[in-house]
């Protein structure tokens, strides 16, 4: 006789109320581009999508300037050496120093996939890997963070 598992329906919300409840907000950085130069004199050259003042000192010649935006989220963090280490025949494998859960939303998921650092209990750290989890759906993202180098 095959066993069946039946998941409970209310598992998102299971999950979402504990992160609610432990949960803290952490800063995910995404590169804004688009934004004009305003310097006199700094204009688009449309054939090459750059500058006409190559030596602007507001862009550099790009005529494009990118700036960084922070979006909050509420996410459930666990720091590596609090983790359970990953055990194989040579020791053990740390990966990343940071492990992140947040609630999946395709939003989400593209700030995430774009993000250019993330901040986190007053650190920088950069994305080293994205898993999507949940059953029967996708209800959340788990993101391996790892410390950004001085």
């Amino acid at each position: 006789m095959p066993v069946i598992i039946t998941w409970p329906t209310n598992t998102t919300e299971v999950i979402d109320a504990i992160r609610d409840a432990i949960g803290r907000d952490i800063t995910i950085n995404v590169t804004v581009s688009g934004t004009a130069c305003t310097e006199p004199g700094c204009d688009l050259n449309p054939v090459t999508n750059l500058s006409t003042d190559q030596f602007c000192d507001t862009c550099h010649g790009d005529y494009w300037l990118n700036t960084t935006s922070g979006w909050a989220v509420n996410a459930h963090v666990t720091w590596k050496p609090s983790d359970t280490p990953v055990w194989v025949t040579g020791g053990n494998i740390v990966e990343g120093d940071c492990l992140i859960q947040i609630k999946y939303s395709s939003v989400i998921l593209d700030l995430v996939n774009d993000a250019t650092n993330f901040i986190v209990d007053g650190k920088e750290l950069l994305r080293e890997a994205v898993i999507l989890r949940g059953t029967p759906d996708i209800d959340r993202i788990l993101i391996t963070l790892e410390e950004q180098e001085e």
